[in-house]
């Protein structure tokens, strides 16, 4: 998924695909969950001669697949629709279909949700660069996100709480015994 810090790189593909609405869209698929009704809709192009262009420019090695993906959400009587523009690449030595570039990009979600919000949101990643340990930091939070997640509650600020509550907890998930 290209996102709104990247404005040029999504232009240049916007450029080469054009818009969703110029032809009908390569897959839908309607879920619901979680207290909502979601509609996707996308659509594939084969990057071909924009490959190279990427590569050259922004240095997005071996894109072979681009797009467009329309979520639509509806949950407690609102609607709520996004467009964006994706681009997949060199992981994909077959030609991809779009219900699998679908499928790729829901996976894609989970690993953001389910690592990357945690780390932005409940670790305060962002703001908490730490400039020069930036990186040492960021492998201790990793460490610290897979530790708590053998907890086995369903968010992490729920794992941070009992282990608040009861800091033997902690000890044993790193292996100390009393």
């Amino acid at each position: 998924m290209i996102k709104g810090n990247q404005p040029e790189l999504r232009q240049a593909i916007v450029d080469w695909i054009g818009l969703p609405t110029a032809r009908p869209q390569d897959v839908v698929c309607c879920t619901k969950g979680h207290g909502r009704l979601e509609r996707r809709l996308l659509w594939i192009w084969a990057c071909g001669e924009l490959s190279a262009y990427l590569a050259e420019r922004f240095g997005w090695q071996g894109v072979q697949w681009c797009g467009w993906i329309e979520r639509t959400r509806w949950r407690k009587g609102k609607e709520e629709t996004s467009l964006d523009v994706w681009i997949a690449g060199a992981a994909f030595l077959w030609h991809l279909t779009a219900a699998q570039a679908l499928a790729h990009l829901r996976r894609h979600w989970t690993i953001e949700n389910g690592v990357f919000h945690v780390r932005d949101v409940t670790f305060d990643e962002d703001r908490l660069t730490g400039r020069k340990i930036g990186l040492g930091l960021s492998g201790v939070r990793n460490v610290a996100i897979n530790l708590l997640r053998q907890l086995g509650y369903p968010f992490i600020p729920d794992d941070q709480r009992a282990v608040a509550a009861n800091p033997a907890l902690a000890f044993a998930l790193l292996g100390i015994q009393d």
